[in-house]
């Protein structure tokens, strides 16, 4: 029979490396970052759409010119589409793109769009979603109805386009969200200025 202070001391061990594996999971969940944003590899985005409760498994795309998309999927969300694609020139995420098909006007990629941020916050998590929420918009074409609006966030750029898409036999509203890293985004917005009104 044990003695009672090594029964104690095993139990306190015991306990002890319980609690130190408990704090360090949740201590992993919590500091996980948003998976599938720029800076990421192929490969962590590719597990990461494996996973996600919305997201089909993203493929790899056949691509016709080099401005499209490395990895695409879609699938359904509320009965529409919900699309993402990504951009791997290197390896590495250099952008990514939301994209949300629906009959619905009024839902948009804005900040102050509800709707629209609930999905943001979906797709990746509450501190992406915020800091497209409290993003400052630095710039718009007025005279453009394909315009895409550029907002500069604490942590990424953001890139946000909403249109009308008559080519269908039913008229379908498209919202797109393309998240790029903030070094970017001024490259992007000298694009935009120099694309014709019928661009996108």
């Amino acid at each position: 029979m044990l003695p009672i202070q090594l029964i104690y001391t095993n139990v306190s061990k015991f306990q002890f490396s319980f609690l130190v594996v408990l704090t360090c999971a949740l201590s992993a969940c919590i500091n996980l970052p948003a998976a599938a944003l720029p800076g990421q590899t192929g490969g962590e985005v590719i597990q990461w759409s494996q996973d996600h409760p919305l997201i089909a498994g993203l493929q790899i795309s056949i691509k016709l010119q080099t401005v499209e998309p490395d990895l695409s999927s879609t699938s359904k969300c509320l009965g529409n589409e919900l699309s993402f694609a990504v951009w791997v020139p290197n390896g590495l995420v250099s952008r990514e793109l939301v994209g949300y098909r629906s009959s619905n006007k009024t839902f948009n990629f804005e900040p102050k769009n509800s709707a629209g941020i609930n999905l943001i916050r979906q797709v990746y998590d509450s501190k992406i979603a915020q800091d497209f929420v409290s993003s400052t918009l630095i710039y718009q074409k007025n005279n453009n109805p394909l315009a895409r609006s550029f907002y500069r966030g604490r942590r990424y750029g953001y890139i946000v386009i909403h249109f009308l898409d008559l080519r269908e036999r039913r008229s379908q509203y498209v919202s797109q969200l393309t998240v790029v890293p903030l070094s970017q985004l001024k490259n992007e917005i000298e694009v935009e200025k120099k694309a014709p009104s019928n661009f996108f």
